[in-house]
């Protein structure tokens, strides 16, 4: 379960970071004012993607915190390599971004691993507090 959720977390962050890198310069712009736009799409895109590979992955009820782990660990390991080298990773875009695709990448993973808390179905045993 965790290294198809993984191998499916590589593919998600494969295809991100081609979004970025080969059409970043349409959507990702310098301007304060569709910075915050940009910058708040994060955690709805991760969101909605997480929900959706959650439901492709068919996991067992109460699984689904695990294989969201599984999900956000390529990404959040790999987008702050991303983040470090983003200059070179990113010709196409203005170098200032670093910081905000930074902090878009970590509410993206963050979403990602809500999603699959807030999907997990505990028995009733284990939600005691």
């Amino acid at each position: 379960m965790i290294i198809r959720a993984m191998a499916l977390g590589f593919v998600l962050w494969l295809a991100v970071a081609a979004a970025f890198r080969f059409a970043g310069q349409y959507f990702f712009l310098p301007d304060e004012s569709l910075r915050l736009v940009t910058f708040l799409s994060g955690p709805v895109v991760g969101l909605v993607l997480a929900f959706i590979f959650l439901k492709l992955l068919g996991e067992a009820s109460g699984d689904e915190g695990e294989a969201a782990i599984g999900l956000a660990l390529p990404v959040l390991l790999l987008n702050g390599f991303l983040t470090h080298e983003f200059a070179t990773a990113f010709p196409n875009l203005d170098e200032t971004l670093d910081a905000t695709y930074g902090a878009w990448s970590l509410l993206f993973g963050g979403s990602i691993l809500f999603m699959g808390l807030w999907t997990t179905k505990l028995a009733p045993q284990d939600e005691r507090i």
